[in-house]
């Protein structure tokens, strides 16, 4: 009798082993939801834009008063007479003097004064402003994300024309490190 309870005792022990081993084997063939394992298989979701040479505007922040604007050195490259004002006014003259009360150059315009812009056009490859980092910008190449050295020719607020990319390039919109595997979520 003491042998048939081992008997059963090492039975039921041993069932409960390969239950249990068996369990284990089933959870480990499961497919698990894990960021970093499928951005080491897949690449890390990136939303990005392919580089396109086109004609664009970039707007320029100007304060206009008693048809007036006051710009420094910096800027008033970027003012030509004929210029249109956001509110419906223009650039009548880009003065070449510094106007000895202020030290600054005197824009002459048509129109309301105010906070305005004057849209100026380029013609280049547009990308957001929050797309650059230190004179760089990250594209993919094959599915890799690579560092890419570019000039800033002008920015406003949001985008800037840059040279350096060449029509085609996928950029990186999404803040990547360098030689990370991307998928592009989506191209704008």
């Amino acid at each position: 009798m003491k042998k048939l309870i081992y008997v059963l005792i090492a039975i039921i022990i041993t069932g409960t082993v390969i239950n249990r081993v068996i369990q284990i084997s089933n959870e480990n063939a499961r497919e698990v939801f894990n960021i970093a394992r499928i951005a080491d298989i897949d690449g890390v979701p990136v939303e990005t834009m392919i580089a396109k040479v086109r004609k664009g505007v970039l707007r320029e922040p100007v304060a206009v008063t008693n048809n007036k604007i006051f710009v420094s050195k910096s800027r008033v490259h970027k003012f030509k007479s004929g210029q249109k004002l956001s509110n419906g006014g223009h650039i009548i003259s880009v003065s070449k003097n510094i106007d000895m009360d202020t030290g600054l150059f005197v824009i002459k315009t048509s129109g309301a004064s105010g906070n305005q812009f004057i849209e100026l056009e380029y013609n280049g490859v547009f990308v957001p402003l929050s797309s650059i980092s230190n004179s760089s910008i990250m594209v993919s190449e094959n599915e890799i994300a690579a560092i890419k050295q570019i000039t800033v020719i002008a920015a406003d607020a949001e985008h800037a024309v840059v040279k350096g990319l060449v029509e085609g390039d996928i950029i990186i919109l999404t803040r990547v490190e360098p030689a990370s595997k991307v998928k592009s979520a989506n191209k704008r």
